[in-house]
């Protein structure tokens, strides 16, 4: 039981060495491109996903709406909505527009995972971090954190975070609000860091 309780102890003082270790191995990033699958009361989706700095961002829409292709750029501030596909019209719309947002809200601009992790330091830094423990998700040795802090109605106040071992990269995100009611459930899988793009993969 003591060797447990110390155990226990010293997983929480080095609680924030794998958040911060995830945003240093980000920040080394040039892009990333996975298949994104999200769960929760607002709506599933399922999304290939690319990214690559100084925040260039596009989604290949799966399901539900499937064909469908955004593409954010930093340079116009603008996501560029095709409703049918590449071959069919296009809009310009802002990244606020409920047409371009996920069922949770979120903005393409701001979709990314180094703004994952850094929404999970913030919530840490007022409140705390804990690393759960190492295991398996599939074949992938992960580290299980939880960070949580205050927050206001509807807003993230609990993640739960599994980080591949060996990329710094989540793979599993589970978020709550204040009253532990789950906002959203995400896998990230087929993760490739740093692939060649085609020049036309955000400029088609």
């Amino acid at each position: 039981m003591l060797s447990g309780m110390l155990l226990l102890m010293a997983l929480a003082l080095d609680s924030a060495d794998p958040l911060e270790q995830a945003l240093a191995r980000f920040e080394q990033l040039q892009g990333y491109r996975l298949e994104l699958r999200s769960e929760g009361p607002g709506g599933n989706q399922q999304l290939r996903y690319a990214y690559r700095k100084p925040g260039l961002v596009r989604l290949d829409v799966i399901s539900p709406h499937a064909g469908a292709v955004l593409i954010y750029s930093p340079y116009s501030e603008r996501v560029r909505l095709w409703p049918f596909g590449l071959k069919g019209p296009s809009l310009s719309l802002s990244p606020d527009n409920r047409l371009v947002k996920s069922p949770r809200g979120h903005r393409l601009d701001k979709s990314d995972v180094g703004v994952l992790l850094h929404s999970a330091r913030r919530l840490a830094q007022l409140g705390e971090l804990r690393l759960l423990g190492e295991s398996r998700l599939g074949e992938r040795l992960v580290l299980q954190l939880l960070a949580r802090g205050p927050a206001g109605p509807g807003q993230v106040a609990r993640y739960e975070i599994w980080l591949d071992k060996a990329l710094l990269f989540p793979v599993r995100v589970i978020s709550h609000d204040a009253r532990g009611n789950l906002l959203e459930t995400v896998w990230l899988e087929r993760i490739e860091l740093d692939p060649p793009f085609a020049d036309d993969v955000f400029f088609p």
